[in-house]
């Protein structure tokens, strides 16, 4: 888990504000990748279901570029 403490201005001797604490915080978890392999574990998924919606997608892609590949032989109207 990252840790943050909090820092001293130099100038005025004062300490950095809870926001920008925060702000820092959650940056340091955005890098880490934290936030997102909660995400991640929040649900079980079958190793089946992680695959049929991995192969779906590939239908899906192959499906537009076909589709791509056919509108592009027509003429293009300006």
């Amino acid at each position: 888990m990252p840790e943050i403490t909090p820092r001293r201005n130099k100038k005025t001797n004062q300490l950095e504000s809870f926001d920008s604490m925060l702000r820092r915080f959650r940056k340091a978890c955005d890098k880490k990748g934290i936030v997102k392999e909660v995400r991640e574990r929040r649900y079980h998924e079958k190793p089946n279901d992680t695959r049929n919606q991995r192969n779906q997608e590939l239908k899906r892609k192959k499906k537009i570029e076909l589709k791509k590949r056919q509108n592009s032989n027509y003429r293009k109207i300006r």
